[in-house]
């Protein structure tokens, strides 16, 4: 399906604009920078009724990329930006923009130079936004990189101590994967051109070529998300953020190589390459079993949702190499519900977090006395840990389920991770419920009224979600 009116540009240049106009923004003492949020609230809120607007001219029924957009850039050697999209890239755009809505409406009050991260939190999601409805192999490339644009200023103004330590690891890991991804797609250029995401698949290489090719592809993916030995300058930087919002733009960076995976891995993969998955999956269940302990003994909740996060994505990736179809659409499927849940979990607990520090006094039993937190919390705790009040019940009880039968070991370590993540969760929400005299905060603590219907909108967006992923599409 063509796009004359280039939707998906559209799209793409809203956050832009939108950071534009934040950067003219008058912000005073009075204001405190509530003028730059404004914006960048606006500009999401725009977006997201254009996203809607997407949904509603493609097929949902078709599991092809859809809306083809093409803009020559180079003639030598022949470069262009392609974009399409179809229901799992729109669904995990929406999901960023909503989480990341999320992010600025709860820390609005808890940095004082707003005008700074929200410029640099709308070129993120312009870039992201470009990543996601890329739909070659050079267009990925440029949006994939692009993005570390952005998240390396927002870490580099809001990430904690030691940040000269962390900026220097973030810049050095990333660079290295990004030149052997690099690398490996200039070597599909040479031999398929400027190839389509859904014409990668069906290469079929020589053995050994192929094995170098799919090899650093798998490489400069892996080099992004939370697995051993790449865990450590994530972990590193993600802890160490109190501010929700910069830490779920952080977070939302595994999220693109898990995207990755799914839209560029192919589905015939050299022998020699495959025989390496049973190390790849020893080594993530390794890593799912030991991160999900530590968040359980730590007493950070940012290091607990960290390791909530952490299972889940390498959970995701031992699903795409099963290598089954159904398996891999229901990642890109899940991964919306997990990203809102994850979102809310994240800003309602640094909401907690901040009012323990500004107060300096026990949040033990606090929810006995914030019936709307209260409310809200133990939602998306529920959520979070299974139960069936999203899609990432279904979804999930899916991919678990094909990770068994394929092997039996790897998925009863997968199980025990997620046991342990969940039982973390919930032993957080019971000590917020078990109320003590030490806690001092009371009803005036609670959430205001107009975030608490923004919290209702997300739990009604995730109880629909479990009903019919794609709710608010109105079938012809």
């Amino acid at each position: 399906m063509s796009n004359p009116f280039a939707i998906l540009s559209l799209i793409i240049c809203i956050p832009f604009l939108g950071m534009l106009f934040t950067l003219v923004a008058k912000d005073s003492d009075e204001t405190k920078g509530n003028n730059s949020s404004n914006v960048a609230i606006f500009t999401i809120i725009a977006n997201l009724v254009l996203i809607w607007r997407v949904f509603m001219i493609i097929d949902e029924k078709r599991l092809k990329l859809q809306l083809f957009e093409k803009f020559d850039w180079l003639s030598i050697p022949d470069i262009n930006l392609v974009f399409a999209v179809d229901n799992i890239s729109l669904m995990i755009i929406l999901a960023v923009h909503l989480v990341i809505l999320m992010g600025i409406v709860f820390s609005r009050s808890l940095v004082e130079n707003q005008k700074s991260l929200m410029v640099f939190t709308l070129l993120f999601l312009s870039f992201s936004t470009g990543f996601f409805v890329s739909a070659d192999i050079f267009s990925f490339f440029i949006f994939f990189e692009a993005m570390l644009l952005p998240l390396f200023m927002i870490i580099g103004m809001y990430g904690g101590f030691k940040r000269p330590e962390r900026l220097s690891g973030f810049f050095l890991y990333n660079f290295i994967g990004s030149m052997i991804l690099f690398v490996s797609i200039l070597l599909i250029y040479k031999y398929y051109g400027s190839l389509r995401l859904d014409k990668t698949g069906k290469i079929l290489w020589n053995k050994n070529f192929g094995y170098y090719i799919w090899g650093g592809v798998a490489l400069g993916l892996l080099w992004r998300i939370p697995i051993w030995p790449f865990h450590y300058w994530i972990s590193s930087i993600t802890t160490r953020i109190h501010n929700p919002l910069v830490f779920i733009v952080t977070s939302v960076l595994p999220l693109s190589s898990i995207y990755g995976f799914v839209r560029f891995w192919p589905k015939y993969i050299p022998l020699e390459i495959s025989q390496h998955f049973i190390w790849l999956s020893v080594i993530g269940c390794v890593t799912m079993l030991f991160i999900s302990m530590i968040g359980f003994i730590n007493k950070d909740f940012q290091y607990k949702i960290f390791a909530f996060t952490t299972v889940y994505y390498i959970m995701y990736l031992l699903g795409i190499f099963t290598q089954n179809e159904l398996v891999r659409n229901n990642i890109g499927y899940v991964l919306f519900g997990f990203l809102v849940v994850f979102g809310a979990l994240e800003v309602l607990s640094a909401y907690i977090y901040n009012l323990e520090q500004d107060n300096d006094t026990s949040v033990s039993g606090f929810l006995c006395r914030a019936k709307r937190l209260s409310i809200a919390y133990t939602f998306i705790t529920i959520a979070a840990v299974g139960f069936p009040v999203s899609a990432m019940f279904t979804n999930n009880f899916l991919i678990i389920s094909e990770l068994l039968t394929a092997n039996i070991q790897m998925g009863v370590v997968l199980m025990l991770s997620s046991v342990i993540a969940s039982a973390t969760l919930i032993s957080e929400m019971f000590k917020l419920k078990n109320d003590t005299k030490e806690c001092q905060l009371g009803k005036i603590h609670d959430l205001s009224a107009g975030k608490f219907v923004f919290m209702m909108f997300i739990m009604f967006m995730l109880l629909m979600s479990f009903i019919r992923p794609l709710w608010f599409v109105i079938s012809e």
